[in-house]
């Protein structure tokens, strides 16, 4: 009975030590967990959808100058395919830009006073804000080298910069036909005003040029008003549209 059960010991063993080295290798192509860095550089703009016709015209549109990405991304392996991905990042969004509106309803100061109406002239506005960001996505991996992501973010604004200027025109105070006040210079800042939270959609693609280094670019589209609703300053709705392109690292 005893030798039986060496036997049985021995056999169960050997299975253990056969089966270690190939699960070893299985997990070296398939690992269950991936860790990656990712770091880049946001370009786009926090825009109404579609553009009200009280923007006649723009005339010109620059991004912000520093606008990184950085996260931590935790990617969870569930076959060979398909995995789920959850990120912690830092983001600045931003961009500069200057129309010229027609009776567009805003909220200025002008000589230590407030303005509200409607306003017909040159308008800037600069946006700067930062974001701590918590995007979670399907993973699909195509090949090798591709792999793309989609899901969802949800974002904490933690500095606020939202700020410009109204010059050249005109206002009209509490509707298009009242009393009518020259702008040559004013200024605005709804810092304050924006909403704390956005979320929205996001959608990436991944290429591995080097066995640890991949090229990404990924798109966030707002689904949440920068402004909320009873907000007056500014009438429309608008929405943080951003591209984003960068390098991860893979960790392990």
């Amino acid at each position: 009975m005893m030798k039986r059960k060496i036997k049985y010991g021995v056999i169960v063993g050997l299975s253990v030590l056969l089966c270690f080295p190939s699960s070893l290798r299985a997990q070296e192509k398939f690992p269950c967990w991936e860790f990656k860095i990712f770091g880049g550089f946001n370009i786009g703009g926090t825009s109404p959808l579609p553009l009200p016709e009280e923007i006649r015209s723009i005339d010109s549109f620059t991004p912000v100058l520093f606008a990184p990405h950085a996260s931590l991304e935790v990617i969870r392996r569930l076959n060979r395919k398909w995995g789920v991905s959850v990120q912690l990042a830092l983001d600045h969004k931003g961009f500069k830009v200057t129309d010229r509106v027609k009776n567009l309803h805003t909220e200025i100061e002008m000589n230590d006073e407030v303005y509200s109406g409607n306003f017909t002239g040159t308008n800037t506005t600069r946006i700067h804000n930062s974001y701590i960001t918590l995007p979670v996505a399907a993973t699909y991996r195509i090949d090798r080298r591709w792999e793309l992501h989609a899901g969802a973010y949800l974002a904490y604004l933690y500095g606020a910069d939202f700020k410009g200027s109204a010059s050249d025109g005109y206002i009209r105070q509490g509707s298009p036909i009242g009393e009518k006040t020259i702008v040559d210079k004013a200024a605005f800042d709804f810092s304050e005003k924006q909403k704390p939270f956005d979320y929205g959609l996001l959608l990436a693609g991944e290429w591995t040029f080097y066995p640890r280094f991949a090229c990404r670019g990924q798109i966030a589209w707002g689904l949440s008003p920068l402004f909320p609703s009873d907000f007056t300053g500014v009438p429309v709705n608008m929405y943080n549209i951003y591209g984003c392109l960068g390098i991860t690292y893979r960790l392990n």
